[in-house]
């Protein structure tokens, strides 16, 4: 007598129900795969951050102050004197920065007597072009370059307005300094000492550890600076890393257009415009709203949901959310404006 074979294969039904049970396990699985690799990349940014913070404070050591945001900028235009009253030299605190980033032969090729781009707004006298510094600004610094910004990198070569001409490839960063309301139109970092807005950085200068009277751990010095959700800044206008100009290296909370049009001091009320229309530089505020419709990179923001990383005059790195106060915000922006902040 014939045995009967009791295996059977699955029905259609059965082998439908298994690919609807995989699919759902993958759809369950992939945010979980897709948030721990930003986790990964924010702790890559912190990081970051906070061998910048050591490279800052062995500059410190050295020199007795941090280094300015941005040397002899081809954007500042006075009568009597502009940026150090050198030339045009365009050189940025990262450039500066590279010997304490573990980048002491790339800082030492360097021709610190000459420029690395061609950008001079206003016709100023500049340096000679150096052509061996335009292919320097092309080096990827990876701890310049967050990996939750896609867009940090080598960024277009020429610009058609005397503010952005370039000749070479400068690579963009993801980081800004923090320059309180000042930036590359402003005077010297020095001049503005009696001023309660003033950031740790400025032109041609920045401030010493005692300067910051409200102390380092209540101070940010660098943030990361992208702008957020659609709002992100164009890769035509920064930020820039070793070499650059106009809204390239300086991080501000604020516009210069203080008490303009009914606005009060931003660090009392959120009310202030740049241009003609009404703007807020918040952490990942839209940037474009700002008269000319243009995504400048000078205010803070990232790639990652909900806020952006800062490093605080101590070495320590914070998260800010994007729902901050803004009055806490610009304060701690602010060195010396001798207001007491709380951080926790």
């Amino acid at each position: 007598m014939r045995r009967r074979n009791s295996h059977r294969g699955f029905t259609l039904i059965e082998l439908l129900v298994v690919i609807a049970i995989i699919a759902i396990l993958i759809a369950l699985l992939l945010p979980a795969v897709q948030q721990a690799r930003e986790a990964a990349r924010r702790t890559q940014c912190k990081n970051n951050m906070k061998q910048m913070g050591l490279a800052l404070h062995n500059y410190h050591d050295v020199s007795k102050t941090f280094p300015a945001a941005l040397i002899s900028s081809g954007r500042y235009n006075s009568g009597t004197y502009y940026s150090n009253g050198n030339w045009v030299m365009d050189v940025t605190g990262w450039q500066m920065l590279l010997p304490y980033l573990d980048q002491a032969p790339l800082y030492n090729q360097f021709d610190t007597n000459q420029r690395s781009v061609d950008a001079n707004a206003y016709s100023l006298t500049a340096a000679p072009l150096n052509t061996n510094n335009q292919r320097l600004v092309e080096t990827a610094i990876p701890m310049l370059e967050c990996p939750s910004h896609p867009e940090a990198g080598p960024a277009g070569s020429t610009y058609p307005t005397p503010f952005y001409t370039r000749t070479a490839e400068t690579r963009r960063t993801s980081y800004a300094f923090c320059t309180g309301v000042f930036t590359d139109y402003n005077a010297p970092w020095q001049i503005y000492k009696s001023d309660y807005r003033q950031g740790a950085f400025g032109n041609d200068q920045a401030a010493r550890i005692r300067d910051f009277t409200d102390g380092t751990s209540n101070t940010s010095v660098i943030g990361e600076s992208w702008g957020g959700g659609s709002y992100h800044t164009s890769s035509a206008y920064g930020p820039w890393g070793l070499s650059g100009i106009h809204t390239s290296i300086h991080g501000r909370v604020v516009s210069q257009g203080l008490g303009s049009n009914g606005c009060t001091d931003p660090s009392l009320n959120v009310c202030y415009t740049f241009g003609n229309a009404p703007a807020l530089y918040h952490i990942n505020a839209d940037y474009s709203q700002n008269g000319s419709g243009k995504t400048y990179a000078w205010g803070f923001g990232s790639g990652h949901t909900g806020g952006a990383q800062f490093l605080m005059g101590d070495g320590s790195v914070r998260f800010f959310s994007e729902n901050m106060d803004y009055k806490l915000f610009c304060l701690v922006n602010y060195i010396h404006d001798r207001q007491v902040t709380s951080l926790e």
